[in-house]
């Protein structure tokens, strides 16, 4: 993930964990008018109780930001540059413009002319951040998908690498400067943990791990083997994962680091990808797949083996999110809606367009098994653009499209309720 950010200057595309896996067949929609769009407003949830709205008009457009307290009321408002998972970016003056576009402003000035601001979408805080400058020419932002953990990296000298992290808006830490390994930069996982590979020394000899934890503090550094990529920490920094970037039989090869060193490795094959770990566990749910299906598999790294592995519930074989919980894993899928016959197999759709209906599947931690299953009353047609997410909020777990944002409960799951049968 983390080599998509390189020569960004602001944000950093996230991921994540509450994450989106895959989609149905997408089905672009016909045009809503006929003519040439004069301009466009779409508004969608990002958060519980957060909402963005994108204008359009042409080539330019607005994007505002509106938090809600409980009640329906608006808590705050901001007009925002960028969004993403966990924070949302506005680039503000340090002096007025005129002063800036001047051929008489001083150095100082145009260097320092603007500051970047970020704000947790999931949390209230806002944070100024400083000007790091330096010869490697760009800096990251990143952030948990739940607003409570901030990183700001930065590069100091040529090959070096710092981070300042943020723990609900306030500045916990200053992890480094180290010497940057293969322009490797932070990942940081759903739970606040990070992890990166630095050299352990200028000889640039030997590669280290360090690992943090949820607080932004150094749970440990150990040596670790290198060429490595793919790092993963483990919830509260008792871990991390990594992955050989040697090709060939390791490709798919898993190394579970502790601050004891590398303990065991597995091969997860094929094609695999972490989805998340169970909360406040070693428990770590990976999708495998060929071709459209998808298979997953849950793995204790503490005893270094796998526990179950199951096909991708649902007809369809692929996930829309996938949601952690301490007893269950919840599949949000999009299953082939068959009519019956009072509705007719073309009844508003155009010939070759497919409806789907969304499904949810919960399945025990322990085995895999089913535990209830949940479906819409209506189908619905799913396009490329759609959100779909799974959010962890402190103990509660939320579903989030762009129409609406729903609480789950593993109560009400388990004692099948309220549609879960």
């Amino acid at each position: 993930m983390s080599r998509l950010n390189r020569g960004l200057s602001a944000v950093l595309l996230l991921g994540a964990v509450a994450s989106v896996v895959a989609q149905p067949q997408p089905i672009w929609p016909a045009p809503d008018l006929p003519g040439v769009s004069k301009g466009k407003v779409e508004a969608y949830w990002i958060g519980p109780y957060v909402r963005l709205s994108e204008a359009r008009i042409g080539k330019r457009g607005a994007t505002m930001v509106t938090w809600f307290n409980e009640d329906g009321t608006i808590k705050r408002q901001a007009d925002v540059r960028s969004t993403e998972p966990g924070f949302v970016t506005t680039i503000t003056r340090r002096f007025p413009e005129a002063l800036i576009r001047s051929r008489f402003a001083p150095d100082f000035v145009r260097q320092s002319a603007y500051r970047n601001v970020v704000q947790g979408v999931n949390a209230d805080w806002k944070i100024v951040l400083p000007n790091k400058t330096g010869p490697s020419g760009y800096i990251t932002f990143t952030s948990t998908p739940d607003s409570r953990v901030f990183v700001h990296e930065s590069h100091p000298k040529q090959s070096q690498i710092a981070l300042d992290i943020y723990v609900h808006g306030k500045l916990a830490s200053v992890v480094g400067p180290f010497p940057q390994y293969d322009g490797e930069d932070v990942h940081l996982s759903d739970d606040g943990s990070a992890a990166l590979i630095v050299w352990k020394d200028e000889t640039e000899k030997t590669a280290q791990l360090v690992v943090l934890n949820s607080e932004g503090k150094v749970s440990f550094r150990v040596d670790c083997h290198h060429p490595d990529h793919s790092l993963i920490a483990a919830p509260g920094g008792a871990g991390a994962l990594l992955g050989p970037n040697t090709g060939g039989a390791n490709q798919n090869t898993f190394l579970w680091y502790t601050r004891e060193g590398n303990l065991r490795s597995l091969d997860i094959s094929p094609n695999p990808h972490c989805v998340g770990w169970i909360p406040d566990s070693r428990k770590s749910l990976f999708s495998t797949s060929v071709g459209f299906d998808d298979r997953f598999r849950l793995i204790d790294w503490d005893a270094g083996k796998s526990l179950w592995d199951i096909a991708c519930p649902g007809d369809n074989g692929r996930a829309l999110a996938i949601g952690l919980m301490p007893r269950l894993v919840v599949f949000a899928v999009g299953e082939l809606y068959r009519p019956g016959s009072w509705r007719g197999a073309q009844w508003v759709l155009r010939e070759g367009q497919k409806e789907w209906i969304r499904a949810f599947y919960a399945v025990r931690i322990e085995d895999g098994s089913l535990v209830a299953r949940w479906q819409a009353c209506f189908p619905q047609r799913f396009c490329t653009g759609d959100r779909y997410s799974f959010l962890r909020l402190d103990s509660k777990l939320f579903f989030i499209t762009p129409d609406e944002v729903t609480e789950l409960s593993e109560e009400e799951i388990m004692s099948k309720k309220n549609g879960w049968k």
